[in-house]
């Protein structure tokens, strides 16, 4: 949620609108419009899966080191709080602290190859 409103997908359109009715009573077109929005677990998933990109992780931290050894990409803190507002285990605690760790070397990684670390790096597990 944003603002206390969900997030949803744009529309392309708006939905038809009646004339005939008066603009208290509800259309059956209106009435049947949907908004899309993002579901939760949508977002876990990108989550999850940015948190079990482990050897990826290792790869680039690797990689950076090489090319820039004062680099402090191997020491950056978790910004996930801790406890059960964010995650209902120790393991998904983990895994929300790897994939915030990951987008930290995201940026450093990108600052220092000059190119993006998806999909080239990442979809390729390190190996080019």
């Amino acid at each position: 949620m944003h603002n206390r409103q969900r997030i949803g997908y744009p529309i392309d359109h708006a939905p038809p609108q009646n004339t005939e009715t008066s603009p208290d009573e509800t259309s059956p077109a209106t009435a049947s419009f949907h908004q899309p929005i993002v579901d939760h677990s949508l977002i876990w998933r990108m989550v999850g899966w940015l948190g079990s990109l482990t050897f990826a992780f290792d790869k680039a931290c690797q990689m950076i080191l090489q090319r820039n050894p004062n680099s402090l990409c191997h020491r950056y803190t978790s910004n996930v709080g801790k406890g059960k507002a964010k995650a209902r285990s120790d393991e998904r605690q983990k895994t929300l602290e790897t994939a915030d760790h990951l987008l930290h070397v995201i940026d450093e990684w990108e600052a220092t190859f000059g190119e993006k670390f998806f999909p080239r790096f990442a979809t390729r597990s390190g190996f080019d």
